[in-house]
């Protein structure tokens, strides 16, 4: 099995049907649904809705990899009401046979001469683990993206070693540990085991060097080693889905002709497909 996936973002407005139906086309096996009411799957969906949805999904022989919650925890005061939306979007995970929530740490930004609050990292560690607990009551995972101040395998160790819980993962946003200066072999060392999950996509350094993100560009025509590290996860025993997500809603140079979705979701299945050929060829010599 191929093991590819695509996140929902690009998909706002959509139908689920169509969702799935563009999964099943493209050759994709696992979705990570974004939540939120834009994207069809949402906190607010009813009892008869999430099982239609899982049926949906189940009868296409697509897996729903997890539900990308804008959930972002940052040790401070506004946790308790982060916590409490995802509370219930742990309940939709459940509901929908999802393994795992995707969450953020830290505060987004622009700019390196942004000024962020400083994160008061034992009140992080202890929001983590209550997240955690009641995640874990419900046979779900919480997976933190390599993002914002948490972007590198050197700063997750020691905050997964510290939130000390076996439902505790991570998801590898390949482009975010690139902007910070950490090799992929570094990353891919440091996450381990608790890689499981991985975000694909390229891009190149902005010309502005006080930027944080770089430009992104169609996949394979970037500065993201994405073969190499594709080789260096598979070597490393991973097995979770390889999920391209493709931000057409917060990235300008992705909102062009040319970059809409039933354009780049078979080009990604396509160079993917090759990759993973290739890899299978290795292990096999």
């Amino acid at each position: 099995m191929q093991r590819l996936a695509f996140s929902t973002i690009p998909c706002e407005g959509w139908s689920l049907e169509a969702i799935v139906a563009a999964a099943k086309e493209g050759g994709y096996q696992g979705l990570e649904l974004r939540e939120g009411e834009a994207w069809a799957i949402h906190v607010g969906l009813s009892p008869a809705e999430r099982l239609q949805a899982s049926r949906l999904a189940k009868e296409a022989g697509v897996t729903i990899t997890d539900i990308g919650s804008g959930v972002c925890f940052t040790g401070s005061g506004e946790d308790a009401g982060q916590f409490h939306h995802f509370a219930k979007v742990v309940a939709l995970a459940r509901d929908l046979d999802a393994r795992g929530v995707r969450v953020f740490l830290g505060y987004f930004t622009s700019r390196k001469d942004q000024i962020v609050p400083d994160i008061p990292y034992a009140s992080l560690v202890g929001a983590l683990r209550q997240a955690c607990d009641y995640a874990a009551a419900y046979g779900v995972q919480l997976w933190i993206e390599t993002h914002n101040e948490f972007s590198t395998g050197r700063v997750l160790r020691k905050l997964l070693d510290d939130v000390n819980r076996p439902n505790c993962v991570v998801i590898y946003d390949l482009i975010h540990p690139l902007e910070e200066g950490e090799a992929p072999e570094e990353t891919v060392a440091l996450l381990g085991a608790q890689c499981v999950h991985v975000h694909v996509k390229d891009g190149m350094p902005a010309d502005d060097p006080m930027a944080t993100n770089w430009t992104y560009t169609r996949i394979g025509e970037g500065r993201v080693p994405i073969a190499s590290i594709v080789e260096l996860l598979e070597q490393s025993g991973y097995r979770g889905y390889y999920s391209l997500e493709w931000e057409t809603k917060w990235r300008r140079e992705l909102q062009v002709p040319g970059m809409e979705p039933d354009v780049v979701f078979p080009h990604y299945t396509a160079y993917m497909r090759q990759l993973l050929q290739l890899e299978r060829n290795r292990g096999s010599k």
